[in-house]
């Protein structure tokens, strides 16, 4: 009698024991359960002050997994620096760390090319996903194993349809030749927001501006882009208020709500689908305890904005956390892959399936990239609001 109750409650605390494992294998994510793998998951990761959301989603996911995410934060890409960039050098590490299965880029900007082709040469197994390259997503797709990016003809319709409806009559689009003539990503980016203006009745303008690795830095960039302005006014490219503002270039979205306060212009959109750059470069703006709470951030963002009794610019933010779906997407993807779950075949059902889960919102869309780059896939959720 004793050994059938003392059975019973043995299988009591099994089931309770599994619940518990199973439980602990949930992502906190609505219906998103998942299987944890063996090896960990480095994610690298640009600083706050360069992509604020991109770096609190990366803390929120280490935070969440301590047992199977590390983050590696490396210096502002922005700024060149005398040997090896710390991306690289980090990469390399993490390639001869037997316990590190697949390394996350969380934004791939300058140097990870050389830093992927590093990993895969001292550690071929790596598994490395790369999220919105700043250099050629071309040559990314070849060498990492699944690349994800913003889907710029959707979020240029909805970038130009936000400055139209602030009463843009011209839209001018700031790049750098880096951007333009090494990256199809970005230089396609730029033609869906040109033909954008056109469906829209909008005056597109292009400048070239200068590339903030230059020897005069980021203060060169910000200081050109104030000059330039200046000129199409002087030159009649551009008259009265009606000019909305945009550049590629991360460096000098402060420079462009600045110039657009001072002369009442519009600021369309940062150079990357998020409400936390732009306008938080530009103000102080309490961030959320989970950088997921957008409409928060939102509504801290207007009234640090309407408290500005100077500013005259009309401004556009962003309402959807892109940068942190598109991470938590890559992470899940990089569990299955690590659990050997995902193949060739079925890269792109399963790594799609894990955007739409993370995305959690009936008007995200994942597509593919182009027909020849099986593992390049991109996203978007369509959520432009004034908030000036």
């Amino acid at each position: 009698m004793k050994k059938t109750v003392f059975k019973k409650i043995a299988a009591l605390l099994l089931v309770f024991v599994l619940i518990l494992s199973l439980a602990a294998c949930k992502s906190g994510s609505k219906d998103v359960e998942i299987t944890l793998p063996e090896k960990k998951v480095a994610i690298l990761v640009a600083p706050e002050a360069q992509y604020p959301e991109d770096f609190r989603a990366a803390a929120e996911l280490a935070e969440k997994y301590p047992n199977n995410v590390v983050i590696k934060e490396y210096s502002d890409s922005r700024i060149l620096r005398a040997g090896d960039a710390e991306i690289l050098q980090y990469s390399k590490e993490l390639a001869q760390d037997d316990q590190i299965g697949a390394i996350i880029y969380a934004r791939a900007t300058q140097f990870t090319i050389n830093a992927v082709n590093a990993v895969k040469e001292k550690n071929p197994a790596i598994k490395t996903i790369c999220i919105e390259p700043e250099e050629s997503i071309e040559k990314i797709s070849k060498i990492s194993d699944l690349v994800f990016c913003v889907d710029w003809a959707k979020a240029a319709e909805g970038i130009v349809a936000a400055a139209k409806e602030q009463g843009a009559k011209y839209f001018v689009v700031f790049s750098i030749n880096r951007h333009i003539t090494e990256n199809p990503l970005l230089r396609g980016a730029n033609k869906a927001i040109e033909d954008a203006c056109k469906a829209q009745g909008i005056t597109y303008i292009y400048d070239s501006s200068i590339d903030p690795i230059y020897s005069s830095g980021i203060s060169g960039a910000k200081q050109y882009i104030r000059e330039s302005v200046a000129r199409l006014f002087n030159n009649n490219k551009v008259e009265g208020t009606d000019v909305a503002l945009f550049s590629t270039d991360s460096s000098v979205q402060s420079t462009l709500i600045d110039v657009a306060n001072e002369r009442g212009l519009i600021y369309a959109c940062p150079s990357f689908p998020t409400a936390y750059n732009g306008v938080g470069d530009a103000y102080e703006i309490a961030k959320p305890e989970s950088i997921d709470d957008v409409k928060e951030y939102i509504e801290s963002a207007k009234a640090a904005v309407s408290a500005d009794a100077e500013g005259k610019a009309r401004i556009c933010i962003y309402n959807f956390p892109l940068a942190s779906t598109l991470l938590r997407g890559a992470l899940y993807t990089a569990f299955d892959m690590l659990n050997g779950t995902i193949t060739e075949e079925n890269l792109a059902a399963k790594s799609n399936e894990w955007l739409i889960t993370a995305a959690d919102n009936k008007n995200f869309t994942v597509a593919a990239y182009d027909a020849a780059l099986t593992n390049t896939f991109m996203a978007y959720c369509p959520g432009f609001e004034k908030i000036k």
